[in-house]
């Protein structure tokens, strides 16, 4: 092979140039496609339960490893919708909006406990949902009380906050995450 002359040199500078160019391209595609994969609306998952939230409880309840003495414990519970009045109690803050509600808690008790179920609309940002029911969680709302542990899971557009026992809410928490499978 020869010497190069200047030309030579400038058309590999460019062919060196348009790699770079590509490279830093491709870049920006990667780096463009993880962001945008960070934040999951609801419209974006597909409504991965179906079903009211009360029927989605009711399939975590009877499939839940609970002991015996809290399956004999939620025969008492109540299991309704959440209204505008009991809102602010349930959640620990009016910012969430849903569509749908299943909300379970001990109608007379001494027992820290509640479990609640939302179906969230369509484009909702549902990891900040959540992080607005866990920054607004309150273990120790009850009189006398205090739950141990609080969750928040979600499939979809459908939302799990439990209050309660560490034991209970676990089991509660992989009941729920089970019904993705």
């Amino acid at each position: 092979m020869g010497k190069r002359t200047g030309k030579n040199r400038k058309m590999d500078g460019r062919a060196g140039y348009g790699k770079r160019v590509a490279a830093v391209g491709m870049m920006f595609v990667m780096l463009f496609s993880f962001a945008a994969c960070g934040k999951t609306t609801a419209s974006e998952e597909a409504e991965a339960l179906s079903g009211s939230c009360i029927d989605i409880l009711n399939k975590v309840y009877e499939t839940a490893d609970l002991d015996e003495s809290m399956r004999d414990a939620m025969q008492d519970y109540e299991m309704t919708t959440i209204d505008a009045d009991m809102e602010e109690y349930v959640l620990g803050t009016d910012e969430i909006t849903y569509t749908d509600s299943a909300y379970s808690a001990p109608m007379m008790t001494s027992v820290a406990y509640q479990c609640v179920v939302l179906r969230v609309p369509d484009g909702t940002d549902v990891p900040k949902a959540k992080q607005t029911l866990l920054d607004n969680a309150n273990p120790a709302k009850w009189i006398c009380v205090e739950a141990e542990s609080v969750a928040v899971e979600s499939i979809g557009d459908v939302i799990l906050y439990v209050m309660g026992f560490d034991e209970d809410v676990s089991a509660i928490k992989d009941a729920f995450l089970a019904l993705d499978e």
